[in-house]
C-alpha cells in the first residue's frame, strides 16, 4: 500500500465517522425549550429555526464569541 492509497483510506474512514457523528445528533431528541447555560427560556422563533437548540440566542452569542476569540488568541490560562 503506498501513501496515496493510504491517504484515501484515512479520508474515508473520517468521513464515515463525521457522517455518523451528524447523524447522531440529528436523531437526538429535540430541546427542552430551556437554555442549559442561563435557564431562561429559548425562543420560539430560535426553536423553530433549530428545533434542538440548547441554548437562547443571548448565550449562543456569546459562547460563540468566546469560540471565535478562543480560536483566534489561544485558549485563556
Amino acid at each position: 500500500m503506498d501513501d496515496l492509497d493510504y491517504a484515501a483510506e484515512r479520508a474515508q474512514v473520517f468521513t464515515e465517522a463525521a457522517l455518523q457523528s451528524v447523524l447522531g445528533r440529528m436523531a437526538g431528541p429535540p430541546s427542552t425549550g430551556v437554555c442549559r447555560s442561563c435557564t431562561d427560556t429559548i425562543e420560539a422563533e430560535r426553536l423553530r429555526a433549530n428545533p434542538k437548540a440548547k441554548l437562547c440566542a443571548c448565550c449562543a452569542a456569546e459562547e460563540e464569541h468566546h469560540r471565535l476569540r478562543s480560536h483566534r488568541c489561544g485558549p485563556r490560562s
